[in-house]
């Protein structure tokens, strides 16, 4: 679930609070993917877990670059 351009336009115009809420949200998912993936074996699995987090990690990634730009500002 990568975010889509019009979803981070969207992100500039809410509160600060809204988009650390969403990036702590994302940040526990990506946890418990990596919790799954300690104790998982099958490597069809491991392979699904490990796309999802990295997927989320990039959407981690460009919410924090959204917020340092609004920081500069």
């Amino acid at each position: 679930m990568t975010l889509s351009d019009k979803i981070m336009e969207s992100f500039k115009n809410k509160p600060d609070q809204n988009m650390w809420n969403y990036i702590i949200a994302l940040q526990q998912l990506q946890n418990a993917l990596f919790e799954l993936e300690k104790d998982e074996t099958d490597s069809e699995v491991l392979q699904d877990l490990t796309t999802r987090a990295l997927e989320i990690g990039k959407d981690l990634e460009k919410l924090l670059n959204l917020m340092e730009s609004n920081l500069k500002e």
